[in-house]
């Protein structure tokens, strides 16, 4: 059975379903990637305590609870802004009648604090209409969703919404009921969405967290402080964007006129955040330093934010292998092979196909290592397939999809799946593993992108790594390594000093 990180009292740990107990609660097949960095800052920002309210905290933080109990934090729903923002670019059958008077309403309000031109060259609505698709334009999650599960890149605060799922009968019946009133009770339209269904915000954020708040735990005080802050100014470096979103907001809540200041559901939502398993805290240290060198390069603020969401799934891509192989072979030996030789016939190709293999049968072998009976007699209905078929679909296939969802893993369809890099992907290894404005020969940077990640691109770490004792056997990897190095080039990150001396450089000063 794992260790779990926090300890909390009362944890059953056979009672939870296999990838839970290998993985920890929990990793979810349908969570999207900008999902995962989306519920890892809805924690981070939100006032957090224990569960009993014993402790407790103001937000932007790294708090967990210490006393034995769950951590809880406290979003902020902002469904008035929500509704602004996504409900007219929404699906037609999933626009209620309820949410469009609540928006109609809210739009009317606002135009009345709007001064309008002497010239009249701009209506009121147009204004609206121009603040409306700003907003809408940082869009990260939208598709087939209704408004209410839709999602803003983070650019502020303000803009970073927790999950809300609607349930149809029940924004019908609202609709029903209200309409039948002259005075609208809009607190109980706002307050009545699921808002911890963990359909969408499967709790892969919270897993997140859990892991970064650990490994500062064990780190130097120097590197909470830098990225506690780091992430904070990463958020609050656009403060346009906050003043929007809060007058939007604001406003709505001008219309609801809540008597109570403070109430469940409208001013803010409670939500719990589990465990994960504390073998997470041998990636710790490589784990803090990655965020720390990120948040500290000087980055436009939307690619600054869409790194991090890219590092966030490499990191839990790591985490997933870390454990499989902790948990069948006691040690962390699974390897990422990458394959940049963009040659069907070259060694480099089969080698990698079959490593990749491996890492997926190993991240869905580690699941057999759960107590699948103490779960099955718990679940009615359950049996070892139906168990092992479901933890399938949230280990080797949930890996498989986040990392082609970063293009880390091609091609998207089809066979022979590899790791691979892209200029992307190379900016991540770049600018987390080198300090801004410092540099490495790249020599000593093929060795970091091992030591951090596991990853083999040249000969040297391939012969460490497979415990070869002469270079010369894996001759092949040559041409993989040239590959990186113009990789590297193109996207303006390696300088040749000499014939034989080449250097890799952050050049994003902090």
């Amino acid at each position: 059975m794992i260790k779990p990180y926090p300890p909390l009292k009362d944890l059953i740990i056979p009672e939870k379903n296999p990838q839970t107990q290998i993985y920890g609660q929990r990793l979810y097949k349908d969570q999207t990637h900008y999902e995962y960095l989306l519920e890892f800052l809805v924690v981070f920002i939100s006032k957090k305590s224990d569960a009993n309210y014993v402790d407790s905290d103001e937000g932007f933080s790294f708090f967990v609870p210490t006393n034995g109990k769950k951590l809880a934090y406290f979003p902020i729903p902002r469904m008035g802004l929500k509704r602004f923002i996504f409900f007219n670019h929404s699906d037609q059958e999933k626009r209620f009648n309820i949410d469009k008077e609540a928006m109609a309403t809210h739009r009317n309000y606002l135009t009345t604090l709007i001064n309008e031109s002497k010239k009249k060259d701009y209506s009121k609505e147009f204004v609206l209409d121009v603040m409306q698709d700003l907003l809408f334009g940082f869009n990260a999650i939208t598709g087939k969703r209704s408004w209410s599960a839709q999602a803003l890149l983070p650019l502020s605060p303000e803009m970073i919404f927790c999950e809300a799922i609607g349930n149809r009968e029940t924004r019908i019946k609202l609709g029903n009921t209200e309409n039948k009133s002259s005075e609208k009770n809009w607190v109980e339209v706002d307050k009545k969405f699921n808002f911890d269904q963990h359909a969408f915000m499967a709790r892969g954020g919270e897993v997140y967290y859990l892991h970064v708040a650990q490994s500062l735990q064990n780190t130097s005080p120097e590197y909470k402080e830098l990225i506690t802050s780091g992430i904070k100014e990463m958020l609050t470096s656009i403060e346009q964007l906050s003043h929007i979103s809060t007058f939007i907001q604001k406003q709505w809540e001008e219309i609801v006129d809540n008597p109570n200041n403070n109430d469940l559901n409208f001013h803010y939502i409670k939500k719990t955040a589990e465990f994960i398993p504390d073998t997470y805290h041998k990636r710790g240290e490589f784990t803090v330093k990655e965020i720390c060198n990120l948040v500290r390069c000087e980055l436009d603020p939307f690619e600054k934010i869409k790194l991090f969401g890219t590092l966030i799934v490499i990191q839990i891509i790591r985490l997933m292998t870390l454990q499989a192989t902790e948990t069948i072979k006691g040690v962390d030996s699974q390897e990422w092979l990458i394959d940049l030789t963009n040659n069907s016939k070259s060694p480099i190709r089969k080698i990698a196909v079959n490593s990749y293999r491996e890492l997926e049968e190993n991240i869905y072998r580690a699941v057999h290592y759960a107590d699948i009976q103490s779960y099955i007699d718990k679940i009615k209905n359950m049996n070892d397939t139906k168990a092992l078929e479901a933890a399938a679909k949230d280990t080797n296939l949930l890996v498989r999809r986040l990392a082609k969802s970063i293009n880390f893993v091609i091609p998207n369809k089809g066979p022979s799946m590899r790791f691979s890099l892209n200029e992307d992907l190379v900016k991540v290894l770049v600018l987390t593993l080198i300090a801004p404005g410092e540099r490495l020969l790249f020599s000593t940077f093929l060795k970091k992108c091992y030591e951090h990640f596991k990853i083999i691109i040249g000969a040297r770490e391939a012969a460490y790594h497979f415990h070869e004792k002469e270079i010369t056997h894996l001759v092949d990897f040559d041409e993989n390594e040239a590959a990186f190095q113009e990789l590297l080039k193109d996207c303006g990150f390696l300088r040749n000093l000499s014939d034989a001396t080449s250097i890799v450089e952050n050049p994003f000063k902090g």
